[in-house]
């Protein structure tokens, strides 16, 4: 297999070419990702940096042995 058969792999999935088999299949139709709220993106940043900085205080593990 030289490397323009992968280059032909990556390709084929960029465009509605490699849907289906068939010449007249149906095609389905991607839904697009409802977009989040300033809300839910400042709410699961807080959450990151909470959870980080849970994990830098958290006592070590291997310690209480």
């Amino acid at each position: 297999m030289d490397g323009s058969s992968f280059v032909a792999l990556f390709l084929a999935g960029k465009d509605d070419t490699a849907t289906s088999a068939l010449p007249h299949a149906p095609k389905q139709v991607r839904a697009r990702k409802p977009q989040l709220s300033r809300w839910d993106l400042r709410r699961g940043r807080l959450a990151s940096m909470l959870h980080r900085l849970a994990w830098a205080i958290e006592p070590d593990a291997r310690g209480l042995n």
